[in-house]
């Protein structure tokens, strides 16, 4: 994100976005922003991602819609692989947990190759090339594996090649 020298305020903003659209669900920290005095510089701060290549320069919103932000791609893929948010994903939908011998097993153990779960969020990521098609298709398996009860191993021998 340093190539593109955001000011802390675009930062927010742009997180901010993030978390309002529809798939995070979460409106109220934009709204709380908005009414504290971002009303006033929303767009200037639009005008300067614009600028920054950030978002799409034909974006002119009559009203603020996150859903309708078009991100620049390469700036999407910088900020999902900075963020660790597909290893998250992986490891937060992976069961916990299988009963062997009538004791329960852990299968979230990444701690015999990653010293921290950022490392694992961020090396399962980068083994998918920060690709978020590449992980829905993972993620979509995953959900079939665990409908079907073929989860029986740990995430490191389940995941791709860590």
């Amino acid at each position: 994100m340093i190539a593109y020298n955001l000011t802390a305020d675009e930062l927010l903003l742009v997180y901010l976005t993030f978390l309002a659209q529809e798939e995070e669900g979460h409106a109220e920290y934009f709204a709380k922003w908005f009414s504290n005095g971002g009303q006033s510089r929303l767009k200037s701060l639009f005008e300067s991602l614009k600028e920054k290549g950030i978002i799409h320069k034909d974006y002119n919103p009559k009203s603020y819609n996150p859903d309708d932000i078009e991100f620049n791609k390469n700036f999407l893929k910088g900020w999902i692989k900075g963020s660790g948010k597909l290893g998250k994903e992986l490891f937060e939908e992976y069961p916990a947990f299988i009963p062997i011998n009538g004791k329960l097993a852990s299968l979230r153990n990444i701690s015999k190759k990653f010293m921290s779960l950022d490392d694992f969020f961020f090396h399962y990521s980068s083994t998918i090339k920060h690709n978020p098609e590449t992980h829905k298709e993972i993620m979509e398996i995953l959900k079939w594996a665990k409908e079907h009860n073929h989860i029986n191993f740990g995430i490191l021998i389940w995941s791709p090649p860590l």
